[in-house]
């Protein structure tokens, strides 16, 4: 669909500047200043499919999940204390979305807690993205001096063509994307599907 990575990431961040809800939610992140953060994953590349659908580019999104690194406070109730906070702020200003936010520095711990599972821990939030369950999941919007950047270590054209890809890792497992592949399916029609 493209040729040029520059003008694809240009045309991306151009259409996630068209999501109101989604630019006040980064903006009031930014504003928190916390190290290493992204809005991550669905609320991302659902807005690009909504986009070429002619929806609400809101449309079908359940979650924004935000992620940040701090290895100098690994505080599930720090963590927990965060999420409620903006939780409330988006209460009060009527956006009303679920939010997950997660310390990705203390992820592994969150993995023994919930699924015991033990991984290593991540290197930063970078290295946390680069492992998640598809092509499509692994992107995030963070902002730097007012300036939108995006980390997509696959690149951006599975979400363009609505390719889902496996990332194979040993964290990962058919279960789990074919778990994420259904759920995306029954929300999003022409989804080009890769089989784990």
């Amino acid at each position: 669909m493209f040729n040029c990575i520059d003008d694809q990431n240009k045309l991306f961040i151009s259409i996630l500047e068209k999501n109101d809800d989604l630019m006040c939610i980064l903006d009031y992140i930014s504003d928190l200043g916390l190290p290493n953060f992204y809005i991550a994953s669905g609320s991302v590349f659902q807005t690009i499919w909504n986009y070429y659908d002619g929806v609400s580019l809101t449309h079908g999104i359940k979650d924004i999940d935000v992620i940040y690194y701090d290895s100098n406070n690994l505080s599930k109730a720090d963590e927990q204390e965060l999420e409620n906070k903006i939780v409330s702020h988006f209460n009060e200003v009527g956006l009303s979305y679920e939010f997950d936010v997660h310390n990705e520095a203390r992820m592994h711990l969150w993995k023994k807690e919930n699924e015991n599972k033990d991984i290593d821990q991540y290197l930063n939030s970078e290295d946390a993205i680069d492992k998640w369950i598809a092509t499509v999941h692994a992107v995030g919007v963070t902002k730097i001096d007012g300036v939108i950047k995006v980390y997509a270590p696959y690149g951006l054209s599975d979400i363009f063509s609505r390719t889902i890809r496996p990332i194979k890792h040993k964290y990962n497992s058919k279960e789990l994307y074919d778990n994420k592949v259904n759920g995306w399916s029954s929300r999003f029609e022409n989804l080009n599907i890769i089989e784990w």
